[in-house]
């Protein structure tokens, strides 16, 4: 049997380009702003402390599980609408409302992460980094680099080398094998001879870590600040 699906016809050029401009304005709606998620991570105490809050439109949201060990829990938001924006809801402006700072969200970012750094020159005292976490490719027992200075760095681990660009692209480190101690080391790209941290490691094949580098914790030493944030396969978050 035959089944003869009928064909809308348009009574006059006019209603068809108005029809079409809505088709095209709700899906350039819809795809500029979509709904996903977002997680947080101070880079110190000072920040961890404060009170803050995710302004999203005209929604506030308090971010009520900031730690500088581990990543926030996933805020709901929409990306694209309005910009996002950070409010430091314990530093009131001269009109009395918060301070706020903007975070730029990369349009292709699939699990964005917001590191929160401390900027004295900011009315908030607050700047934001956001960097890709998806660990879709994020192996157990490997390291993840991610260099927010403005400095080419080299690190040495074991017999190997490797490049950390001035730049937010995230770099792994893969360490096979059993658990181990391992000896980290990292300096300049410009000056490889000096020594900006060195440490021992614990390698543990059912961890992996995201590694900072936030810049000199003591810049009259010239050594590098890291934060660095585990996470175990074990442990169910």
């Amino acid at each position: 049997m035959m089944i003869t699906i009928p064909q809308i016809k348009f009574r006059s050029r006019g209603f068809s380009a108005v029809f079409v401009t809505f088709l095209l304005t709700t899906f350039s709606l819809s795809a500029i702003a979509h709904a996903a998620s977002i997680r947080f991570l101070p880079l110190s105490e000072e920040i961890a402390e404060r009170k803050i809050g995710l302004q999203d439109g005209s929604k506030l949201t308090t971010l009520v599980d900031i730690n500088v060990r581990k990543r926030t829990k996933a805020y709901a938001c929409k990306f694209g609408a309005k910009p996002l924006a950070l409010v430091a809801l314990d530093r009131e402006r001269p009109n009395g409302k918060p301070s706020a700072v903007e975070i730029v969200v990369p349009p292709a970012m699939k699990s964005p992460l917001v590191l929160i750094l401390e900027s004295p020159d900011h009315p908030s005292g607050m700047r934001t980094i956001v960097i890709e976490d998806d660990s879709g490719d994020f192996l157990w027992g490997s390291l993840r680099f991610i260099n927010t200075t403005e400095k080419p760095l080299v690190i040495r681990y074991e017999n190997s080398t490797k490049a950390i660009p001035a730049q937010l692209k995230p770099i792994d480190v893969v360490l096979a094998g059993e658990a181990r101690n391992i000896g980290i080391q990292f300096s300049s790209e410009a000056d490889p001879n000096t020594i900006l941290y060195s440490a021992v490691w614990e390698h543990d094949p059912n961890l992996r870590k995201l590694v900072l580098i936030t810049g000199q914790a003591d810049p009259s030493r010239k050594e590098l600040k890291l934060g660095i944030i585990p996470q175990d396969r074990r442990v169910k978050d």
